[in-house]
């Protein structure tokens, strides 16, 4: 029989909103992040989640993979020394709904669990759970955990690994997970399972809370591991394992050189995604690239270019190695010769610059200009097809279209205390040695004769120069040679 407008009216304002609603409650996700390590085996002052991996702190890819699977809200566990950890993440993460909750002392991963799980008292959804020294787990992976669970209570990564040893394993009832036993506490035959415990999970709140209840620390470790709330979750809903091809995409970063071999494989990765958005790379294994890099199609990447932060390169540049940029807009078809330091730079289409160029915060090159090699640049701007291509220091200076800077200029722009501006009108002629001592301002087509001490205003197409007259004395040369041989022979 049809249905008719006025019986699904009555079937949403019944049980089906019900349902509707029940359905949407469950596919929430909130995140819980471990960071309460210590961290020893790092050998540093500096918390083990802070250290650099792949241009950002290694926690801060379990946030962003938290935040890539729509998590809210994102709960971190620190502890007492964790002050640093948490600075780091409101500031790398202002716009998101991050809480922090404190380990007070260290007893397990359970109860760093049920510490994180205090900061979400009313959340009824799924939690993702996840370590803050885990840089590699991918999206994809988390998904297929989000999915798993709507079967169960309880969805567990595991890996299958042929030498076990050290890892928690996984003894199953058919396809489902019974409990976990870690290798300290393993007997003969379940140290004989490879089936491992790849440390992430996504549970319902609701199970997450009872499970928390009921640990004990009736362990070799004498702490309380999360681990032990799989067979509270198998006899409430079941635990479903969903099994990784690649081990590494879940191991922990733990020393020095697990956390370059992290980086590496993030690395790979990046590299490999901007390969085929039309990126070409000249020597990927020496290329350093950050996660807020920005590549356009046809774009060249030379060998030993390092690019971090936030960047963004448009179509058709070319960036010549070695060469480090940090923080830039580079945009089509510029030219970026080897060994130049950029940061926090503009610089505008079919510029160039280099070879040995540095431009420093607040740089801003305009399009077809040119920054040659021993030029520094500093909180100035260049006009469009402006040539600074020699030995040149341009700070707290605005350079018009068309200006040709020579050699050896230098705007003097401190004065031991503050910093004064110089400007440089559009045209302008700069001969080489000049010195331009701010504050000053050179009007259009101005032309400044080479050797210069230029103090005062010049005005639009003045010609101005200032240097001691020259004096020729004929013949003084000899005379001059004599003295100093003279002086020689009484040493």
């Amino acid at each position: 029989m049809p249905i008719t407008k006025r019986k699904l009216v009555a079937r949403l304002d019944t049980a089906e909103p019900l349902k509707l609603r029940h359905r949407v409650m469950q596919n929430k996700l909130a995140a819980i992040i471990l960071a309460a390590g210590v961290g020893k085996r790092m050998r540093s002052r500096l918390p083990k989640v802070l250290h650099s991996c792949c241009g950002l702190p290694l926690i801060s890819h379990a946030v962003r993979l938290a935040l890539a699977r729509k998590c809210n809200p994102i709960v971190v566990v620190i502890s007492p020394q964790g002050e640093k950890v948490k600075e780091t993440l409101i500031k790398l993460f202002p716009q998101t709904n991050l809480k922090f909750a404190v380990q007070s002392k260290p007893y397990g991963t359970g109860d760093a669990t049920a510490v994180g799980l205090e900061a979400l008292k009313n959340y009824t959804g799924n939690i993702f759970i996840t370590y803050g020294d885990v840089p590699l787990l991918t999206s994809a992976t988390v998904a297929r955990l989000e999915r798993a669970v709507k079967k169960a209570s309880l969805a567990l990564l595991t890996a299958e690994l042929a030498d076990p040893k050290g890892y928690g394993r996984v003894v199953r009832s058919g396809t489902l997970a019974q409990r976990i036993v870690e290798d300290k506490d393993a007997n003969v035959s379940e140290q004989a399972i490879c089936e491992i415990n790849a440390g992430a999970y996504v549970v319902n709140a609701a199970l997450l809370r009872k499970a928390l209840k009921g640990l004990s620390p009736s362990n070799a470790q004498g702490e309380l591991y999360l681990t032990d709330i799989i067979p509270i979750a198998a006899a409430a809903g079941g635990a479903v394992p969903v099994k990784i091809a690649d081990f590494a995409e879940a191991c922990g970063v733990n020393n020095r050189a697990e956390l370059a071999s992290a980086e590496a494989v993030l690395q790979q990765r990046l590299i490999a995604l901007h390969q085929k958005n039309g990126v070409t790379f000249r020597n990927p294994q020496n290329t350093v690239i950050g996660f807020d890099v920005t590549l356009a199609a046809d774009v060249e990447i030379g060998v030993g270019v390092q690019l971090y932060g936030k960047i963004k390169i448009g179509r058709g540049s070319r960036i010549n190695g070695p060469t480090i940029i940090r923080d830039t807009f580079i945009a089509e078809n510029v030219q970026i010769e080897s060994f130049c330091h950029i940061e926090n730079a503009h610089i505008a289409a079919g510029a160039r610059i280099g070879p040995f160029a540095r431009l420093r915060p607040g740089a801003d090159v305009g399009a077809d200009a040119h920054v040659g090699n021993f030029v520094e640049i500093k909180k100035a701007s260049l006009g469009k097809g402006a040539k600074a291509n020699h030995f040149t220091y341009l700070g707290d200076t605005t350079v018009g279209p068309k200006v040709n800077i020579g050699a050896g200029t230098i705007t003097c722009n401190y004065d031991g205390k503050n910093k004064h501006p110089t400007s440089i009108g559009k045209g302008a002629f700069i001969g080489s040695n000049s010195t331009l001592v701010a504050p000053l301002e050179i009007g259009d087509g101005a032309y400044i004769a080479a050797g210069s001490t230029i103090t005062q205003k010049v005005p639009a197409d003045t010609l101005a120069f200032g240097r001691a007259r020259q004096q020729n004395r004929e013949g003084y040369a000899n005379t001059l040679r004599k003295r100093i041989a003279n002086q020689k022979g009484k040493k």
